[in-house]
């Protein structure tokens, strides 16, 4: 946290520690996430989707990542980049909230979960002619840090000026996690229509 704070120029580098952020009233939470392995035949050009793209709510999430497969969208040209997979390290992905205090200067992560090919022989051919896809189980674990739920967020001051006015209007932390929860919820249910 104080290292978020002095790249913001806050006054106090403790700042987000302070009483009533991320106290004894934080919406934190652990999830484990498993992929199992799957096996089928396809073409080259098809991408499984184990988990589709979104934005984390809060204010940012600490994944430990079990093999390769996750993806981010960081730029305006929708390129899907790779994350590398490195042994023994954490990823840590921006959230909503931290758009929101940063007034956009910061913005969050949008990312998704892809199955990734494991066929060392994925040049044989499986009985349709198309390729064998291989994927090997992925296990992960994300810490999803959500700040007290009657925290008031609204963008920094330090991240507002005359060229750039606040674009967020005040909103308690707990409201806003569930505004984006129905907004997904929304989203999900129209697709099905």
């Amino acid at each position: 946290f104080r290292g978020l704070a002095m790249a913001l120029k806050l006054d106090d580098a403790s700042w987000f520690l302070e009483k009533g952020r991320f106290d004894d009233g934080h919406q934190c939470a652990l999830r484990m996430l498993n992929y199992p392995e799957l096996e089928y035949e396809t073409d080259a050009s098809t991408v499984q989707i184990r988990a589709g793209a979104h934005t984390d709510y809060g204010a940012f999430t600490i994944l430990k990542s079990g093999g390769p497969g996750l993806q981010l969208q960081l730029s305006k040209d929708k390129e899907w980049i790779d994350v590398p997979h490195l042994e023994d390290s954490f990823i840590i992905n921006l959230g909503d909230l931290m758009q929101r205090w940063t007034n956009d200067k910061w913005t969050s992560t949008l990312h998704r979960v892809v199955a990734t090919d494991n066929n060392a022989d994925n040049d044989r051919a499986g009985d349709g002619g198309q390729k064998l896809f291989k994927s090997a189980r992925r296990q992960s674990i994300a810490f999803f840090v959500n700040m007290n739920g009657n925290a008031i967020v609204m963008p920094l001051k330090t991240c507002v000026d005359e060229t750039h006015p606040s674009k967020y209007i005040p909103i308690k932390a707990s409201e806003h996690l569930i505004q984006r929860h129905n907004q997904s919820m929304m989203a999900k249910h129209k697709k099905k229509e």
